[in-house]
Parts: C-alpha cells; sequence; structure tokens
C-alpha cells in the first residue's frame, strides 16, 4: 500500500497534525489509482474534560484525589465485595447505570465528600467534551500519523508517493507548518530506499572481494581492472533499457544490475583466460625474435583475435539462454519483476557485445605497453 507519514515534535498540536493529515488525505483521493484511503490514528472519539476550580475545592474541603475517585468509580467502577457460588468468586462493582454514563448528567449528578458534607462535583469543577484521535502514535519519540491507501492492481505506489511527495501542495504545506515537523514516504518506498542503502553497501563489499580474489588468481593488478571494466559495459545497456521500458530504478532492478555484474564479469573472465592460453601456445612454438615474450605485436593481436572468435560463439549462445529465461518475467511478470528482467536483458546484451570489443582491446594495449604477457 501506499504511506505518506507525517511526524511532529514530541508534543505536537494534535489538531494541527490532523489538520494537515486531512489535507494529505484529500492529495491521495486526487490520484485515480488509489481507493480505501484511511490514517493510523482512526476515527476521532470524544473525550470529556474535568477543570477543577481549586479556590472552590479548597473552600470546600475537597481534593484532586477525591475528585479523580469518585469519577472512577462512577465511570469504570469500584469494586465492593465479591460474592461467592460454589467454587466461584463473583466480583461486584458499584458504578453509574449505561443510560447515565452515556451523557454528562451523569456528571452533574455526582457528589463528593466535602468538610461540611456532600456536594455536588458541578460546584466546584467544570465538564467539556472534545474530540480527540482514538490513538495516537509515536515514532522516534515524535507523534506521527500516517495517511494510507491501497491502489490499483498494476498501478505503481512508490510512484505515486513520489509524485505527492514532490508536488507544489505538499511544498506549500511544509511552509506553513512550524520546524519540526516532517512529511516523509514510508510503507514499500520506505522499505526499498532502506534496502537500496544497505544493497549499496553490499555491491560495494562484493567488488571489494571480487577484486580481492582476482589479483590472488592472476598474481597482479591489471588484468583484475581490465575484467571490472566489463562492469560500466553492463549499465549502459541497463539504464537505457530501463528508460525505454518505462521502468524506474527501483529495488527489483537494482537487484537486477547486481545479477548482472556477476554475469559479465564471468564473461570477461572466460575470455582472459583462454586468450592467456592462446598466448601461452604461441609462445612456445614462436622464433623468439617478437619483443613480447617472443611473440611480435601482431602475432599477439592474432592471438586475441582467435580467442574473441573461438569463444564468441558459446558466450553468445550462454547470453541467449539466460535472456531466453528472463523473457517470461520481462512479458508477464508484473511490475515487481519487469524491471529487474529488462534491465538484465538489455544490459547483458549490450556487456556481451562490447566486452568482446574492448576486453581484447585494453589487454593488448596493456601488454604492447608492457612489452611483456601479463
Amino acid at each position: 500500500p501506499v504511506v505518506i507519514r507525517l511526524s511532529g515534535p514530541g508534543f505536537a498540536d494534535l489538531y494541527q497534525m490532523q489538520s494537515v493529515a486531512t489535507e494529505l488525505t484529500s492529495l491521495l483521493k486526487t490520484e485515480p489509482e488509489t481507493w480505501d484511503i484511511n490514517d493510523s490514528w482512526g476515527a476521532a472519539t470524544y473525550q470529556v474534560s474535568v477543570d477543577i476550580d481549586e479556590e472552590r475545592s479548597k473552600l470546600a474541603g475537597v481534593s484532586n484525589s477525591q475528585i479523580a475517585q469518585i469519577l472512577n468509580a462512577y465511570y469504570s467502577g469500584q469494586k465492593l465485595t465479591t460474592f461467592r457460588e460454589g467454587d466461584h468468586q463473583i466480583p461486584i462493582y458499584f458504578r453509574l447505570r449505561q443510560n447515565l454514563r452515556d451523557d454528562l448528567s451523569g456528571l452533574t449528578a455526582a457528589h463528593v465528600e466535602g468538610a461540611s458534607g456532600k456536594i455536588p462535583i458541578s460546584s466546584v469543577a467544570s465538564f467539556s467534551t472534545h474530540r480527540v484521535p482514538a490513538k495516537i502514535e509515536r515514532r522516534d519519540m515524535n507523534r506521527t500519523i500516517e495517511i494510507r491507501s491501497q491502489v490499483e492492481t498494476g498501478a505503481m505506489g512508490n510512484e505515486i508517493v513520489k509524485r505527492i511527495l514532490g508536488s507544489a501542495e505538499v511544498a506549500g504545506i511544509l511552509e506553513k507548518l512550524p520546524p519540526g515537523y516532517r512529511i516523509e514516504a514510508g510503507g514499500a518506498l520506505e522499505e526499498s530506499q532502506d534496502a537500496s542503502v544497505q544493497m549499496l553497501t553490499s555491491f560495494s563489499m562484493s567488488i571489494l572481494l571480487i577484486t580481492l580474489l582476482l589479483v590472488i588468481q592472476y598474481n597482479g593488478i591489471i588484468k583484475p581492472i581490465i575484467i571490472l571494466t566489463t562492469l560500466p559495459l553492463a549499465l549502459i545497456g541497463a539504464l537505457p533499457g530501463l528508460y525505454f521500458t518505462d521502468n524506474p530504478i527501483g529495488f527489483m532492478p537494482q537487484l537486477g544490475i547486481l545479477s548482472l555484474f556477476g554475469i559479465v564479469l564471468n564473461t570477461g573472465i572466460i575470455f582472459i583466460e583462454f586468450a592467456d592460453t592462446l598466448i601461452q601456445e604461441r609462445m612456445s612454438k614462436s622464433s623468439g625474435v617478437g619483443p613480447i615474450g617472443g611473440l611480435t605485436v601482431p602475432e599477439l593481436r592474432q592471438c586475441l583475435i582467435d580467442a574473441g572468435k573461438l569463444r564468441m560463439l558459446p558466450i553468445f549462445l550462454t547470453t541467449a539462454t539466460t535472456v531466453g529465461g528472463l523473457l517470461p518475467l520481462a512479458l508477464a511478470g508484473g511490475p515487481l519483476w519487469e524491471g529487474m528482467a529488462w534491465c538484465m536483458i538489455y544490459g547483458l546484451l549490450v556487456a556481451t557485445l562490447l566486452t568482446l570489443f574492448v576486453v581484447p582491446a585494453l589487454y593488448a594495449i596493456v601488454i604492447e605497453w608492457a612489452k611483456r604477457p601479463l
């Protein structure tokens, strides 16, 4: 569901918060894809306030605690005794009849023991009623009210929240509110944003771990850097793919990009491994007069071209089977899966094609510059 959260300072004005919540509810109602709009405080209920006149109560010899005890007994009940029937004990309470508890007449009829006898409570206190929320929620010690709404099937709830929070109406509401008030996203959008932050941290750690493993495997940093250049190649396809298919960069597409990185890295590793094998074979058969471990520059380049030719079909077949498996999700996976699937399909197609050009070219440039096999 769509959730918009309004937070105020510890003792924020309840009526002001409810007024702002009403405005936010009206904004949600303008969205045609929303329905069943409500807030977390629920329907307002009536509350009776007792205002004790301290001067009169002192003259009458009545304390605040006496008045509180009488009112509590009248409305909540006061236990008088227990009736025993066989093995059962039945508590007996004293309180006003239901019809007297339903309005203020019961309060005006209540008496309290004063210094000179019983006096009506109404002579030392006044009563008033006002509407208050059924419940008041807090979050991080701040008063908080959430405006919630269901959305139609297929609708992008997160986009609705972003649209409302970025509207001029919400900006105007915030300008009128005192310092300390916030209007922010809740629900799925908040969870998505939190997950994105966690995913970014996980992604950074995974890239660091992959780099360390590649450095250990190849006993150097040059080959890992060349292999890691496949990552931006994946983004070249993935991000335009989301744009062309009209999908936002949400949590699932980000997860798809993370998965995509693992696939394209594997393609780069396979090519480098196969190219190294061909270079070693050519070096063992060469005359040893070339500047690069006995190989001439044309011989080195031919090894890289042959590696691309020989691995092109297996790489393309692997890509095709992966894309084929993702197509059902892209075409009929619904809003949850479509973005991730299209992101991976576009990214995989573009990255696979570019990898066969960029990685060999970088490899050749570095080897020719170093004048030795890596």
